[in-house]
């Protein structure tokens, strides 16, 4: 008899104890304790049927944009078969500060079109590189800040940037396109370029990915290539067209951006373009940083500061590892070289294993 009393003790305990289990299980949170979503994977397609249209048109002023980047392009191109492009706005200052103190032995800046988004931006730096190209994009003045990641601000930079490399491939200049948030160990302009059987060259975001990180490539100028980029260029317009009401911090789904337009293609096999995706351990992406190995560092030709959100976040990183070369004034290079930064590191790494490997 007292045994089975234990046991009905137990049995009541247990089903008590499930009981609260579940209550708490189910317990909203409340609102502030909820992780904030990055991106907003339910808004409707038809946001912005019948409302105000902001879609980046096809304006006077994007085409005379189009008239002086083609004609600085072309200058270019007839020296050096090809064109070095990148885009800066106000936000993106510092990452062409540091890439111009590291890369001075390196690279021939006569290649180099800048495309800037900031008018005062465009005078300064015009000012303080005179060997640099640097043309001022007049359409995209409202977006000279930092854009973020899934903002419908962050989709039409892409899409503009697409839409420009798209005037000079139609033009027939080859378009070697980078970002200046990265570290160039040595130049990777030959490697890049020697891939002469296929149309693209670029780097893919993951080991046997067809995914491709849309801010580093080399285009040249084939007929298949012109066409591909062209049909790129008018989904992205479509994308732009269906959240043309939204304003720049508004958030979009996480695959609204041109890199996934550019993989669906690939994937498609649109055009039957030839691509070579550059090998992940030369051009290193910002993974590198949470298990850093130098004699890895040293064999690349370039490591990315992505993989972490906020600009200052990227300079923070940078800083620590011996990658940024600015001083505190945001104008002056501070030496040592690239070279001299990966000796320091590896003799440190001798005597303390601690942050390089």
């Amino acid at each position: 008899m007292l045994t089975m009393k234990r046991r009905s003790i137990l049995c009541l305990l247990v089903l008590l104890t499930i009981g609260l289990l579940q209550y708490y299980c189910s317990v909203t949170l409340p609102p502030r304790d909820k992780p904030e979503e990055i991106c907003n994977e339910k808004i409707p397609m038809s946001i912005c049927a019948n409302k105000t249209q902001d879609k980046l048109e096809d304006s006077a002023l994007e085409k005379e944009d189009k008239k002086h980047v083609v004609r600085e392009a072309k200058k270019i191109a007839i020296n050096y078969g090809l064109v070095m492009v990148t885009f800066i706005n106000k936000a993106f200052v510092p990452f062409l500060t540091n890439w111009m103190c590291h890369t001075d032995k390196m690279v021939n800046y006569s290649q180099v079109l800048v495309l800037v988004t900031d008018k005062s931006v465009y005078r300064d730096i015009s000012a303080q590189y005179p060997s640099l190209t640097v043309v001022y994009m007049s359409v995209f003045e409202e977006m000279s800040g930092g854009q973020k990641y899934c903002t419908a601000g962050f989709m039409r930079i892409g899409i503009y940037r697409t839409r420009v490399v798209n005037w000079l491939i139609q033009e027939n200049i080859p378009v070697f396109l980078f970002e200046l948030d990265a570290l160039w160990v040595s130049n990777p302009m030959s490697f890049v370029t020697s891939k002469k059987e296929y149309d693209l060259t670029i780097i893919p975001t993951y080991e046997k990915s067809f995914e491709a990180a849309i801010g580093f490539y080399f285009m040249r100028n084939m007929t298949r290539m012109k066409l591909f980029w062209a049909e790129l260029v008018h989904r992205l317009d479509a994308l732009d067209t269906t959240f043309s009401c939204l304003h720049n911090a508004d958030l979009v789904r996480s695959n609204h951006n041109d890199q996934i337009q550019l993989m669906e293609l690939i994937l498609e096999h649109y055009r039957n373009i030839v691509i070579y995706f550059l090998p992940l351990n030369r051009f290193l992406d910002g993974k590198w940083y949470k298990n850093p190995n130098t004699e890895q560092l040293k064999n690349a030709f370039i490591l990315n500061f992505n993989f972490i959100i906020g600009i200052q976040e990227k300079i923070k990183r940078a800083k620590r590892f011996g990658h940024w070369f600015v001083a505190d004034d945001h104008v002056t290079c501070v030496r040592p070289s690239v070279e001299m930064t990966l000796r320091n590191q590896i003799k440190n790494n001798n005597k303390n294993s601690g942050s390089i490997k």
